[in-house]
This record gives C-alpha cells, structure tokens and sequence, in this order.
C-alpha cells in the first residue's frame, strides 16, 4: 500500500512538472467523459431504470387496434379505447388483478367566488383502480372507489405539492372541497410527495378525478363505444403471462364486437409492458446517441494515446536508466499505467463535474415529450458509470504506450545513433494507426449528423398546409357548468371580435382541434346514397372552425367556397368542407362538391345530412412527416360542443400579444386562465428531431476537432523525430516546398486511409438510421461527400502548421542540435 502511494505521489509530480500535456489530455477525457456520462443518465432514466413503482415488471398498457378509416382490410393501429369497452374488460378480464383507466387533462382551479382568480392546473381522469394498478397508496385520506365513477359524483386526489400550497400541509383537508372547473370536489386522498406518474407529461398532474362527468349529459361520452378517448393500464396476476393475457382479451374483443356490430369497429387488442409503451418512440434514438457518445470517448482515448505516445518518447533516456538500475519490466508499466489511470481520473471529476453541470439544464432543452425527464439526475448509477469510465478509458490510452516503454532496450535508449530513429520511425507507425481509427471513427460520426441534419431539413421543408409563421394560439377555460354551449359561443365570438380589433392583429379565428397541437376527433360518417356495411362505417378527422378559421391559418382553397358569415350561426343550413385527402378517398374521379354526408358529429340526438361545400388543402395534424389523412370541418357555431382554441394573426412577434391577450380575456371573465400558450406550432412536432440531430452535430464536431488534433500531434512528433534527417535534405539541396510537401503527403495519406475506413464502416453503420431519416437514404452520396470534404479539408489544415514549420527548419541549426 505505501508503494502504492508512492508511485500515486510520483504520478501527480510528472503530470505537475508538465502542465501543457495534462491540461490537454485533462480535458480532452473530461470532454469525452461528461458527454458520455450525461447521455448515460438519460438512457438510464428513461429506458433502463425501473418505474418506480412495486413489481414494476407486471404493469402492462392495453390498447385497442382498429381498423384505419374504416377499410377493410386496412392495417390495424392503436387507437386508445373508449369507456363501455373499458368496462367490459374490467368485468371480463381474469389475467389481470386490476385494470384501471386514465386519460390526461387540465382543470381551472379557483375559489367559490365567480370571479375570484384562478389558474389552470395539469391533471387526469382515472378510474378507481389507478393507484392499485401502480401499488401506490395516498399519503393521506384514501383512493377512488367504483361508486365515484357514476355521475353526480365530484370526488379529487390532490398531490403533495397543491395539498401544501392549498390547505398548508393540514390532515383536515380531507373531507374540504376545492373548485374545479367551476364545480365544488371534495377531497378524499392526498398523494406522497414522490408519487409521479411517468408517462407523457402527467408527471406534473396535481389532480386526480373519477371519470363521472364523462357519463352525464344528453350524449355523454362515457357511453360512446365508438369514441376511443382513454387509456388503460392493467396489473398482471401472479403466475399469468403475457401471451395468457393477450389470447384472453383477443377473446373478449372478439366477442365485443360480434355483441356490438353497429358501434364497433374493433379488430383486436394490444397488450405490452408499459415500460415498452411508455419508451418505444424513443428508444432507437437513445441507443443511437449513446453509440455516438461512445465513439467520441473512443476517439478521446486514441488522442490521449498518441499524446502519451509522444510524452513516452521524451522519456526514453528515464525510463532507460531506470531500467538500467534494476527496475523490472512488470514495476515499469505498473508505474506509468498509474500514471495514466491518475490522469483518467482528473479527466473524470472534470468531466463528472462538466456533467452535473448540463443536466441542470437539461431539462429546459429535452423535448418536453420524452418519458420520465423529471427523473434526470446524477445518481449512484450514474456516478459508477462515470468511475467505470474513468477508469476504462485510463486503461484503455494507456496500456499501448506503457507496454511499449517497458520493453525498451536501456543499451539503444542510451546510445546516440540510427537505432533510436529506428525505434522513433516504430513509434509514429503506432501514433499514425491512432490517427486513422480517429479519422474513421470521426467520420462514421460526421456522416450520421449530416445524415439526420439533411433530414431535418426535409422535414422543416415539408408544407404543413398552413402558415404557422406570426401565429399565436392559446386556450381560454370555459368550465362547462357557466359555459354551455350556446353561451360558449357567445363567449368566443365576442372574444374573436376585440381579438381582432387588437392593434396588430390581422385576423382572428378559434376552432378544435388546431393542426398540430397533438389533439383530435375522429368520427364516423356516412355517404348519402352509399350504405356502409354494419360496423363498417368510415371515419375521418373532425374539426369544428369559426367561419374565416381558413382565412386566418392561411389554408389554401382548392376548389368550392369557404363558410359564410350566414352559416356561422346556431341552425344555419347544414355545411361542411373536407380537405383533398378525403375527396381522393372517398370521391375519386368525381365531383365531391355538392354531395351529402352525415356525420356523426352534431349537438343534437341525431346526426345530420351536411352539403359538401369546399375543397381545401390537406394539413398536418400530429407531425410534418405524417401522411395526409382524409378530414372534415363544420361550422363552430352549429356545433358548439366544445371549447375551442384561438389563433391570432399578428404583424409582429407571437409572444409580444400574450400579456395583452390574458388582460383582455381577464376583462371579459376574470375567472378564466388562458393556458397552452404557442408562438410556433410546428416546434413541439419536431422537437425531438432537432434535440437529436443537434446532440449528434456536436459530438460530430467534437470528434472532428480531436481528430484534427491527433493528426496535428502525429506529424509534429515527425518532424521532431525527422529533424536531423530533413536537416540534411536541405543540406543537400532538398528544396523547402518538396520538404513540406513531404509532410504533407504524410498527413494526407493518414487521412485518406481513415477516410476510406470511415466510409466502409458508414455504409454498414448508417442503416441503423433509416428509421429515425425522413424521404433520406441511409448512405446519401451527396452527405457522404460533402462530410468528406469538410473532413480532408480540416485534415489538410492541421498538417499545414508541422508541415510549414519543417520547410522553415535551418540546416544548420537542426545538424548542430544533432
């Protein structure tokens, strides 16, 4: 242990005496080190570490599969379930403990008063056997029972966080009632304050309510079978598997929807882990990131060993006489692997340090989509992957170059002559296979960042059928009990009116749902004159729009007319207006103008007969590189069912009208919060392309500026080896240009070696790409020559400096020093 010590001791004196090489190599590990340290913690966050909930292993997420549109034959997707199915898997099930419904929301919470101020507040509808799905109890009072899902019943669960900002932490809140949307609940449970369910965003739900407004009113949704609007979540029993539980509720939808012909449209059901549920969007892109990360702590590990192998150089003549003295070859490379692991570790807790630093503010530059981001943090894991790192990485550098110095020759070392630059020429020939690895390893990394940039802006390209440019849409909180549906409208349009009156605003609309604001209906519907088959009835996207809600989005007509200031108004003749998809699908080669469909979509108890009366451009819904579905609009204030969101067209910045916006509606109603607030409805769509390619791009760019670093350091160890030998090439009359072409010709055929490695192994790497790429081949000639370009042209840069230093060299001053 004492000669442990010791050596540690002489370790930290040789990396003190040479403060220019730690310094480097120092930050060069706590680069590769916090990149790979902090993409670790969030793949540990969100896909390898459990849910924190008991027996993890036996929550699974149940979704109905339906057929797309209504087609025959068509695939079947995921499609959410509605609340009579739920119900009927509930008493049906066996393979299941429980299961439990939720379905994620917002609430306006305020006080008794009309116009006391409130604020809008995250959280979900559940049904009563949501915590003992999870395993988890309140802290304080109790959960849901089957009766508070009838209607009539307002029954909430407060978390910690509002239990504390509402009642001040007292066990009497139990029993009190708060106001939710304008109606008294009464409040029965209080959740831990660790509790936080993990997916989506509902990790920040403060609420959580029985489904029982959902079975009031005169359609209430809640006894719609063909409205698929909730999810389910469902705990296993002991000793049932997962193909039991599947082959049972395929069963028992089989059975729904021979019971349910006219209102199913069922084909089967899906049951996975809800940990698979909760990260199967994400997962490929997390396990890419990582592979990136890893290539760049490779690439911090090859510089580092070509330093080494540099410092080692200088060291001969110690090392030698150490040897010399009696030092074995085991003591030699004990010492300077010590070395090595001493300076990995520096590099590590600059780089776990460098770590903890951007996960701080990670979360304010994760997509606001991915799972479980609240979880982010350095823990015990994360700090043994950082340590395990460390120390890899100082075996990993250091091994080479330790080896290599131990089995020197003390005789050679010592002796002035050729040999030594026999052993010099030996050395660069390793420091110059660090450099191609680099090269190569750097490129794969290029290619897959120019990879996922070109795609990105394919998918920024694409027209979303709007202009989402100088755009402001928000939500207004219309408790249903004060704004029922004719008031609701009178509501909005006299907002719409000073909306647009506002300095700066050119135009005003609302509607439901906004394009790209990930929410939707989607109804059935029938062609006058054309029967569909039972349980067969086609269904598209609905929308429900102001009259000029074309004329503010800026959504192009395409043939026909748009809504007339007639026809926004409750009983005015029944219109609607579809988009291009639907008349491809539903009208090809005819006039869809003219026709009669009815939809399902009505305020009244029966559906009505609509007049197609226009044509417009298809617009995206959920994602720029979705493929067009057919949808359908009517008019808002023939069916005013629900509140809708406003979009403003304004001269200037979105975010300028904000404060301006929330005054005014505070004038009308100072009970009502404006919430779900967006300047640009295209960012949340492709936040998580850009957070990917983004990441990728600088750990690209990180591993082409150590690359260039490496090259740089092998050719100036050359010429420091060479310098006697080009000495006496100009002596003879070597000419300085072929002097530095000679360096040149060395640094350019390290790089075109790497390059032609790299390329091998893009093109067995990047198909690992092609689900993540948008209208991009997973080995795009165009990106691969243009990264190798930018690639030779750095490389030829870092050569110039060793290269004109070598033409500048003086022959008599380098045969003198000799």
């Amino acid at each position: 242990m004492r000669n442990l010590t010791l050596e540690i001791r002489y370790a930290l004196r040789q990396l003190r005496k040479h403060p220019g090489f730690t310094l480097v190599a120092t930050l060069t590990l706590a680069l590769g080190i916090a990149a790979a340290t902090a993409v670790f913690s969030l793949v540990d966050t969100v896909l390898l570490r459990p849910l924190p909930f008991p027996q993890p292993e036996r929550i699974v997420a149940l979704d109905t599969l339906a057929r797309e549109h209504g087609t025959v034959g068509a695939a079947t997707l995921p499609s959410g379930t509605s609340y009579p199915n739920f119900f009927d898997w509930r008493t049906r099930a066996r393979s299941f403990d429980s299961l439990a419904s939720w379905q994620e929301g917002s609430f306006t919470l305020g006080s008794s008063g009309g116009n006391a101020p409130a604020r809008r507040v995250e959280g979900m509808t559940v049904s009563s056997d949501f915590f003992r799905v999870l395993g988890v109890d309140p802290a304080l009072g109790r959960s849901f029972t089957r009766a508070e899902e009838s209607a009539g019943n307002r029954s909430v669960i407060l978390s910690h966080r509002l239990w504390q900002s509402a009642f001040n932490q007292s066990p009497d809140a139990i029993g009190k009632s708060i106001r939710l949307n304008d109606e008294t609940y009464f409040v029965v449970g209080v959740m831990p304050p660790s509790f936080a369910f993990a997916d989506s965003e509902a990790w920040v739900s403060d609420v959580w309510v029985t489904p029982s407004t959902a079975q009031e009113g005169k359609s209430p949704s809640g006894q719609q079978r063909g409205w698929n609007q909730i999810n389910v979540l469902g705990r296993l029993r002991r000793g049932v598997t997962m193909e039991q539980a599947r082959a049972e509720m395929q069963t028992i939808q089989q059975a729904l929807a021979a019971q349910y012909t006219d209102d199913t449209k069922l084909t089967g059901v899906s049951v996975v882990f809800e940990m698979e549920d909760l990260t199967g969007g994400v997962e490929q892109p997390l396990h890419l990131l990582f592979g990136a990360v890893c290539l760049l702590l490779l690439i911090a590990c090859a510089n580092v060993a070509g330093l080494l192998l540099t410092r080692s150089a200088a060291r001969r003549p110690e090392l030698a006489l150490r040897t010399a003295l009696g030092a074995s070859r085991f003591e030699i490379t004990r010492q300077l692997l010590i070395e090595s692991l001493t300076l990995s570790a520096c590099g590590g807790a600059l780089g776990f340090a460098m770590a903890a630093a951007a996960l701080r503010i990670a979360p304010s530059l994760l997509p606001t989509g991915l799972p479980r981001i609240h979880e982010l943090s350095l823990d015990p894991r994360v700090f043994l992957f950082a340590v395990a790192a460390s120390l890899l990485t100082g075996l990993l550098f250091g091994v080479v170059p330790a080896w290599r110095s131990a089995r020197l020759d003390p005789a050679v070392a010592l002796r002035d002559g050729t040999r030594a630059s026999t052993a010099g020429r030996s050395q660069q020939r390793l420091h110059s296979l660090l450099v191609i690895a680099e090269t190569a390893l750097g490129l794969v990394l290029l290619v897959g960042a120019g990879l996922l940039m070109l795609s990105f802006h394919r998918v920024l390209s694409v027209d979303p059928g709007f202009n989402p440019r100088h755009l402001l849409t928000f939500k207004i909180g219309m408790p249903e009990k004060r704004y029922g549906d004719q008031r609701r409208l009178q509501f909005s349009q006299q907002l719409q009116a000073r909306f647009a009156a506002l300095p700066g605003v050119t135009d005003a609309a609302f509607g439901y749902p906004m394009p790209m604001s990930q929410n939707g209906m989607s109804l059935s519907f029938s062609i006058d004159g054309r029967p569909s088959a039972t349980g067969n009835q086609p269904s598209a996207r609905s929308s429900v729009v102001s009259a000029n809600f074309f004329h503010a989005m800026q959504m192009p007509l395409r043939r026909g007319r748009l809504f007339s200031a007639a026809e926004d108004q409750p009983h005015s003749p029944p219109v609607m207006i579809i988009n291009q998809a639907f008349a491809d699908r539903f009208f090809p080669g005819e006039d869809a103008l003219g026709k009669h469909i009815t939809s399902d979509l009505s305020s009244g108890d029966q559906p009505e007969s609509r007049e197609v009366i226009g044509i417009v451009q298809n617009v995206t819904h959920d994602s720029l590189t979705e493929t067009a579905a057919p949808a359908y609009y009517i008019p808002f204030a023939q069916v005013p069912i629900i509140p809708p969101t406003f979009a403003l067209r304004v001269a200037g910045e979105p975010a300028a009208y904000v404060e301006t916006v929330r005054s005014l509606v505070a004038q009308q109603d100072a009970s009502l919060p404006v919430y779900r607030v967006h300047t640009n409805l295209l960012t949340q769509s492709t936040a998580q392309q850009r957070f990917e390619t983004l990441l990728l791009s600088g750990f690209a760019l990180l591993a082409l500026m150590l690359a260039a670093i490496g090259l740089y350091g092998v050719l100036s160890y050359m010429v420091a080896q060479r310098t006697s030998e080009l000495s006496l090439r100009m002596a003879l009359g070597a000419q300085r240009s072929q002097v530095l072409a000679l360096i040149l010709r060395r640094g350019l055929a390290l790089t075109t070696a790497g390059i032609a490695i790299g390329v091998a192994a893009s093109a067995l790497l990047t198909r690992y790409l092609s689900s993540l790429l948008f209208k991009t081949r997973p080995l795009d000639e165009g990106t691969l020559l243009s990264v190798t370009l930018l690639l030779f042209v750095v490389s030829l840069s870092a050569c110039l400096v060793p290269a004109w230093r070598a033409a500048r060299l003086s022959p008599n001053e380098g045969l003198r020093q000799q």
